[in-house]
Order: structure tokens, then sequence, then C-alpha cells
């Protein structure tokens, strides 16, 4: 049976799998503040003084790809063919050169940059054994290190320039963050959100799935079943949105909570196996809507269940922000154990 279908694999050592939900949170941090705005808004407003958004996707990309050649090195033992990178002034030139890199690249491209060097990054991360990761090394030129901090600063940097892009869009007028932003952008987003969502879903032990409190009282079962029971809810309208139509639903949801406990119980009894596999299912499918969605269906308006107004880019919006949401109770959950 394939791992997508029985759960997250656990088949690591607890603090590896904090560092890859860490990483994994960070990287959905990133690229959040993107969310409803314009390609020609990310790739022409400067976010500070004088980068664009899609220069910071690509910056992030290259420092990626930096790490994972020196891992690549150390893992190789080749230590001695580590070059030094220098100070703050090799840094800043290193920056510069990076930038006018970026500059000739479109926003797709500078996207297509910093999740390759990611995937790269990771796979190499993944060779690594544990003992070598935490083993102090010294470079060519005297400076002492590991390759977990390597790790580390690769979170940290993500973080810094996602706190970077959320000022910037607290900055920007109403409108210019209410737009139907690029759709291959939106697809990044809700892959980034399920990453991190079963990073974090990986420190929940096997054996608790159905029975440790993760979001209220509910287990990570439960919270998996009302992910994708919402979920489901996503598909119907761009099932709908990609076949032309204006979205109706069979039934108004007019209280959540309501509709959430009842959703719940008729769960309660299903095999995680099953739960599992149907949570995968599902992102499948909406997936495969969202590459089939036509131009006019991201624009179309119509009305929710719940009796509000939203446009099919929005709609989607929806899934990869309840995931985030989720996600982070799980974090705060696991937190208040420690």
């Amino acid at each position: 049976m394939n791992q997508q279908d029985v759960g997250p694999n656990i088949q690591a050592p607890a603090w590896r799998l904090q560092l890859l939900a860490w990483l994994a949170a960070e990287r959905a941090a990133l690229l959040r503040p993107l969310r409803g705005i314009d390609e020609a808004m990310l790739s022409d407003l400067l976010v500070d003084e004088a980068w664009m958004a899609k220069d910071i996707l690509a910056h992030i990309g290259a420092w990626d790809a930096f790490h994972t050649e020196r891992m690549s090195l150390v893992l190789n033992g080749r230590i001695n063919a580590i070059p030094e990178l220098g100070g703050q002034v090799e840094m800043d030139v290193r920056n510069a050169e990076l930038l006018a890199f970026s500059r000739n690249l479109s926003l797709e491209q500078a996207l297509a940059v910093c999740l390759k060097e990611r995937s790269s990054f990771l796979a190499v991360l993944a060779r690594i054994p544990d003992e070598l990761l935490h083993r102090e090394i010294e470079l060519p030129w005297g400076w002492r290190t590991h390759m977990r901090e390597w790790t580390e600063w690769r979170c940290r940097h993500d973080a810094v320039h996602a706190e970077h892009l959320h000022a910037w869009r607290n900055q920007l007028p109403k409108e210019h963050k209410s737009q139907a932003g690029p759709i291959y952008l939106l697809r990044a987003m809700l892959k980034s959100t399920r990453n991190e969502f079963l990073a974090i879903a990986n420190l929940v032990p096997a054996a608790e799935r159905e029975s440790r409190p993760v979001c209220g009282v509910w287990s990570l079962k439960d919270l998996v079943g009302h992910l994708t029971d919402w979920e489901q809810v996503g598909v119907v309208g761009l099932r709908q949105l990609a076949a032309g139509q204006t979205p109706q639903f069979d039934a108004p949801i007019d209280d959540f909570d309501t509709w959430n406990n009842a959703h719940a119980a008729v769960r309660r009894d299903q095999p995680w196996d099953e739960v599992w596999a149907e949570f995968y299912e599902t992102r499948r499918e909406l997936l495969a809507l969202v590459d089939e969605m036509g131009e006019v269906g991201w624009q179309r308006p119509f009305p929710t269940p719940w009796d509000s107004q939203i446009n099919g880019y929005f709609w989607t919006t929806i899934w990869t922000n309840h995931e985030h949401e989720h996600a982070a109770d799980i974090r705060l959950a696991l937190q208040s154990d420690d």
C-alpha cells in the first residue's frame, strides 16, 4: 500500500520530524502573504528599496541551492572542496548578483527556482545520517559548525523574508489584496500548507492518532476527517465552476459548530485507513479541478453555503487557509504537552 494511503511516515527520530515540521511551517508562512495579489504587483512592486516579491522567491531558492551543494560535499567526504563564503561584504556582493539574476526571471520562473531548490535541499537532507547531521565539522578556513545548524538557517531565512512580505502586504490597499492571483502560485500554496499539516501530523504517534486530543477534544483522525469534509464542499464548488456553471449546494450551512459536530459523529467509527485514504483522494481531486479550471471560473462570483459572496480563486484559498489553521492547532497541542 502506498504511504500516502495509510498516513504520515513516522519512521524517524522526533527531533528530525520536528526539524522537518519547522521547515514546512516556515515555507507555508513564506507563501501566505502572496495570496490575492496579482502577478504584475508581485513582479514589479518593490517590497523594500531593492527587492520585488519574485526576487525574494528566487533569492531564497538560490540560498537553498548554496546549502544543498555544501551539504552534498560533506556527505560525499569532500569538505575541503567547500569554498569560503567570506564576511558581510562578500555576502552583500553575492546577494547583489542574485538580485541581478532574478530581475531577468518571470514570477513563475522565480517560484519554480524556489520550489525546485527546496525539493533538492530536502532530498539531500533525507540522505544525511543522524550522526553526520549533528557532527561538528571543520571547514577549510577553520570555521567549526554542523549541518543541522545549516538546516535551521533555512528555516530562519524563510521566516525573515516572510516577515518582510507580511509587513509589505499589510501596507497594501485592500483592493490590491483582493485579486485573483496566479494559479501556479495558488497551487504552490495548497501544496505548502498540505506539507505543513503532514509534517506536524508526523509528530503524533500512530498509536495516538485516534485518542490524543490535538484540536479541542478532537483526535488527529477527527481532524483529518474534518478537513476532508470541508474540502469535499470545496470540490463540489470547483467541479461546477470547471464545468462552466455557477455553484449551487444541496443545503445551507447555517451553523458551523452544528455542521462540524454532525460530520464528526458520522466518522467516529470509521477506521483510520479509510479516513486517511479519503483525505488524500479529496486533495487529489481538488488539485485536478484546479488544473482544469478556465479563467472565467476563477472570476465567477457565487454565493457560499453560509450566505456570503465569493469567486473561484478565493473559494480555493479557503482550503489552504483551513489546513494551515489546523496545523497550528496540532502544533499548539503538542507544545502544551512538553
